[in-house]
């Protein structure tokens, strides 16, 4: 497959918006969701303001259907690993194609000036009501990422490096990694189309007239984010490897409430339990990844009325 799944550059100044998909290869649906925003675009014609991008993640990974095949892909954007990658001086893997060739289409598309930079990195997850956005810190109330509606995720960044988010947001780019929910499901297709039209909209990229007819899906959007917290913060990450035998116990979700001392996992070395309460998020139900769960709390937003 093509590494670039499309490009629309309009006539007349704004936003730069690139969107890359399956950076990790088993997570193909925003592939789909993205064409989906694209070709109906080209088809009637919709007007667009700056530029559109879509970039295929991990190609090798992608048709093994895999995760990744020798390291995560989004666990290794920090500048020393990226330079060792482009100057030949690490052992030669897999993923290091991809990065580099990721990293040259993204320096070339955004060259020029826009009235803003916003990267989407569309991802799905192994657990159910996995959906939300994943930003940083100093984004937790940008427009243009609360157009999607869904709960913002901050300081997750504090626990995993070498994300694609956190790399281009140090480059300038209003970034954000968008969970659609469960792996491989419907479900992920219409958040993941949904959102990147509200995306589009709200960044002036197209108007909202110009794309009020399309089936977007807003009302699974609005479903959604009604029964999800609208903003937490990252607080606890229990990391694993592949020699822990890690089992997530069944039946946890995202934002499902815990208590301390509850027993959430096993691996080898037998129980682990939360160690302190609050909100399971992202626990892995999947072979590859880690990442054995998070705990997240709500942010409560500070009351502001004045009283005598």
């Amino acid at each position: 497959m093509d590494r670039i799944l499309g490009i629309i550059e309009g006539d007349q100044p704004g936003p730069l918006v690139i969107c890359v998909a399956a950076l990790h290869g088993n997570e193909q649906i925003g592939l789909h969701a993205f064409r989906n925003v694209f070709g109906a675009i080209m088809q009637h014609g919709i007007h667009v303001k700056g530029k559109i991008v879509g970039i295929a993640g991990n190609l090798k990974a992608i048709q093994s259907n895999v995760r990744f095949i020798d390291y995560d892909l989004n666990r290794v954007w920090v500048e020393d690993r990226i330079n060792n990658i482009c100057h030949g001086t690490s052992p030669e893997l897999a993923e290091d194609e991809e990065l580099v060739a990721i990293k040259d289409i993204i320096q070339k598309e955004s060259q020029g000036v826009w009235t803003e930079k916003v990267l989407i990195d569309l991802h799905s997850t192994s657990s159910d009501k996995g959906n939300f956005l994943v930003v940083p810190s100093d984004e937790i109330d940008h427009p243009i990422l609360k157009a999607v509606r869904l709960p913002i995720v901050v300081n997750l960044d504090n626990y995993l490096m070498g994300t694609l988010l956190s790399y281009y947001h140090k480059l300038g780019f209003v970034s954000c990694a968008f969970e659609g929910g469960t792996i491989g499901t419907n479900a992920v297709f219409q958040l993941h189309t949904s959102g990147l039209w509200e995306i589009l909209d709200q960044s002036g990229c197209i108007s909202h007239h110009d794309h009020e007819l399309e089936d977007h899906y807003i009302n699974q959007l609005e479903e959604v984010s009604r029964s999800l917290p609208e903003k937490v913060s990252a607080t606890y990450r229990h990391s694993v490897h592949k020699q822990d035998g890690f089992r997530m116990l069944p039946g946890f979700h995202n934002f499902q409430p815990v208590q301390e001392g509850q027993h959430l996992a096993q691996d080898k070395n037998g129980p682990i339990y939360a160690p302190k309460a609050g909100m399971v998020f992202l626990p892995l139900y999947q072979t590859e990844g880690e990442d054995g769960f998070f705990l997240v709390e709500e942010i409560k937003e500070l009351d502001t009325t004045i009283t005598d």
